[in-house]
């Protein structure tokens, strides 16, 4: 049986990275609800701007379409031949509700918990959508997923990792412990 990971966090927390680290460390597939997202920007016929992520992003996360993207990613996740199967960025206790119908069992929840401060540096640093991203963008952003309910589901962690100060190899230390725990279990 394969074993799921949810990893969960506010954005630029370090979410992708740290799926990221457990693909390469521990030959896990990672599959990703911005990817559903996108898929679903593009087949609309819609420009990837952060307008068009935040909108559909939150068409996806309310009124009971959280299913939806749930169901996406699960049909993504079940022709996955791994052992070891991470998914990065739900933002709804809804998303863990339905993955845990799907799945037939509660994936770990490994919540990547990072400042306001430390995500900002990174927004600054990443510029997905070029010049478009600022504070004010983050800012939003994190109302928007506060909406959706995220802080409700990273109550639901397993693991929570501070993330505001580690270094990538820190990062990379801590989640190598727990995924051990989590394989071994």
């Amino acid at each position: 049986m394969k074993k799921i990971i949810l990893i969960v966090g506010l954005p630029r927390s370090g979410k992708s990275l740290a799926a990221d680290i457990i693909k390469r460390r521990f030959k896990a597939d990672v599959f990703r609800s911005g990817d559903i997202i996108r898929e679903e920007i593009k087949r609309r016929g819609m420009k990837y701007t952060p307008q068009s992520d935040t909108l559909v992003a939150h068409w996806f996360n309310t009124h009971g379409r959280e299913k939806i993207l749930t169901k996406r990613v699960w049909d993504k996740v079940k022709k996955s031949k791994k052992d070891l199967i991470v998914i990065e960025g739900f933002r709804s206790p809804k998303n863990l509700q339905y993955l845990k119908l799907f799945y037939k069992r509660k994936p770990v929840v490994i919540y990547v918990n990072s400042s306001f401060k430390a995500r900002a540096k990174r927004e600054s640093e990443k510029k997905r959508f070029g010049k478009s991203e600022t504070l004010e963008y983050l800012m939003f952003r994190d109302i928007m997923e506060k909406s959706h309910g995220i802080m409700k589901l990273v109550k639901k962690a397993d693991f929570t990792i501070n993330n505001s100060n580690f270094t990538k190899k820190q990062l990379e230390d801590e989640l190598v412990k727990i995924v051990k725990k989590i394989t071994k279990a």
